[in-house]
C-alpha cells in the first residue's frame, strides 16, 4: 500500500479553524450541535446543526464561489504556506466535493411563480437569477479557482460524493508515487446544513430528529441519528525522502462503495479496513449514530482489530463532515496523536454494548497512528491511516 507524507495543512470545523484549537476542544469533549445557525430550520425533521462559526474571507473569487467554497480557497492557501511551498509545473491539485446540488435559496424566489407554459419568464423571476449562476453551481469551480490562485499547474482533478475527500487523497498518493507531481494539495469542502441536504437526509432517517437536550451520540444505547455539519480542509503531501524534516505524518487512504442505496454494510467496511490495519490503531469511527449501524460496525471491526481496540469519533463532536472528513480526522489525529492523548466521544454517556473499548474520557495513549473512518450513501465508504513519523 502506498503512502505520503504530511507537510502542511489547515482547516475549517465547527470547533475551530486551528489544529491546536480543534484539538484541545476534542479532548474537553464539546459538541459543536446547536440549532442551525444557517437559516430558520424549526420546520424541518432535523433542526440540529454543526455548522462553522464566522464567514469566510470575501476575495474577487467571491463572484464565483459559495460560502464553502470560498473557505476551500482560503485552506488552500494556507496549507501550501504552511508545508512553506510555492505553486508550479509540479503542484498538483486534487480536489474532493459533496456533489453537485440545486440550491434551493436561489432556485425558489426565480422559480415559485413561473407558469407551465413559460409565458413571461424573465418578469416571473429568471431575471433574480446571478449573472454566474450557474458557474456558482460548477463541481469542479473551487479547484479550478485555486489553481489560478496558487499557480498549480499540475496534474489533478475533483471528485463527488461523500467519500471525495478520501477519493482525493488516494490520487493524490498514487500522483506522487508513480511520479506524476512532485508535491499534491489535496482540498475538501462539504456542508449538509443546506435545505436540500436536510430534506433528503430526512428522507432516509439519517439525521437526528431530537433537540439539543435528548441528542444522544454515536455508539449510545440511546443512539437515534446524527447531527449534519460542515468543513473545509487542505492537506500537502510529498514523498518521504522529499519532506524531510517537515515531515508532520504520514498518511494512507482507500475508499470503495457497496451499491447500497443508504449507508454501507459491514461486509464492505470489513474488506476496507484489512487493507489499512497494521495493529495496534486507534479507530475514529464513522458515528452513524443508529444502534444497528453502530453496532454492526463495531463488530466489523472488533474481528479485524481486536475486541479491546480504543474506538473514538470526531465526527460525533462536529458533526458528520461528507467529503471532508477523511481530511479533517487526518489533521486532528496528528496533533492528537503528537499529544499523546485520546479524545472521549462527545456527549456519550451511556455507550451501547459491544466490542471496542470506547473511550468516554480523555486518555493518555502510547499509539502511534489511527484508522479514521468515514461514511455516506449510496454505499460509500473512505478510511484513511495516519502515522505519526
Amino acid at each position: 500500500m502506498s503512502r505520503a507524507t504530511i507537510s502542511g495543512f489547515a482547516l475549517r470545523t465547527p470547533l475551530g479553524g486551528h489544529v491546536e484549537e480543534v484539538a484541545r476542544r476534542l479532548l474537553a469533549g464539546e459538541r459543536a450541535a446547536r440549532p442551525n445557525p444557517r437559516f430558520d430550520a424549526t420546520s424541518y425533521a432535523c433542526t440540529l446543526a454543526a455548522a462553522i462559526l464566522g464567514e469566510p474571507e470575501q476575495p474577487r473569487q467571491r463572484r464565483f464561489l459559495r460560502r464553502m467554497g470560498l473557505f476551500a480557497l482560503e485552506v488552500a492557501t494556507e496549507a501550501l504556506a504552511h508545508a512553506r511551498l510555492a505553486g508550479g509545473d509540479r503542484l498538483g491539485l486534487f480536489f474532493g466535493y459533496g456533489g453537485l446540488r440545486a440550491h434551493w435559496n436561489d432556485m425558489m424566489p426565480a422559480l415559485e411563480h413561473q407558469q407551465a407554459n413559460a409565458d413571461d419568464a424573465w418578469e416571473r423571476g429568471l431575471k433574480l437569477f446571478h449573472p454566474f449562476w450557474m458557474l456558482q453551481h460548477l463541481s469542479n469551480n473551487a479547484q479550478a479557482l485555486a489553481a489560478q490562485e496558487l499557480s498549480a499547474r499540475g496534474e489533478g482533478v475533483t471528485f463527488g460524493g461523500a467519500n471525495a475527500g478520501a477519493q482525493a487523497l488516494g490520487a493524490a498518493i498514487h500522483a506522487l508515487e508513480v511520479g506524476a507531481v512532485d508535491a499534491a494539495l489535496v482540498v475538501a469542502h462539504d456542508t449538509l446544513l443546506e435545505p436540500e441536504t436536510l430534506v433528503e437526509l430526512a428522507a432516509r432517517g439519517a439525521a437526528t430528529t431530537r433537540g439539543a437536550e435528548r441528542l444522544a451520540a454515536p455508539y449510545a444505547e440511546d443512539a437515534a441519528g446524527f447531527v449534519p455539519g460542515e468543513a473545509a480542509a487542505a492537506l500537502v503531501l510529498e514523498r518521504p525522502s522529499d519532506a524531510g524534516a517537515r515531515s508532520l505524518a504520514s498518511i494512507e487512504a482507500v475508499d470503495t462503495a457497496d451499491g447500497a442505496a443508504g449507508e454501507p454494510g459491514a461486509a464492505v467496511l470489513g474488506k476496507l479496513v484489512e487493507r489499512l490495519l497494521r495493529g495496534n490503531e486507534v479507530i475514529d469511527g464513522a458515528g452513524r449514530a443508529t444502534l444497528e449501524l453502530d453496532f454492526a460496525e463495531r463488530a466489523c471491526l472488533a474481528e479485524r482489530a481486536g475486541p479491546s481496540a480504543a474506538l473514538c469519533c470526531t465526527l460525533s463532536a462536529m458533526g458528520q463532515l461528507g467529503a471532508a472528513a477523511a481530511l479533517v480526522q487526518a489533521i486532528a489525529f496528528s496533533e492528537l496523536l503528537r499529544r499523546q492523548m485520546l479524545p472521549p466521544i462527545a456527549g456519550l454517556r451511556h455507550p451501547a454494548d459491544g466490542p471496542l473499548r470506547v473511550i468516554t474520557q480523555p486518555e493518555p495513549t502510547l499509539a502511534r497512528s489511527v484508522l479514521g473512518i468515514s461514511t455516506g450513501a449510496p454505499g460509500l465508504v473512505g478510511i484513511v491511516r495516519v502515522e505519526l513519523p
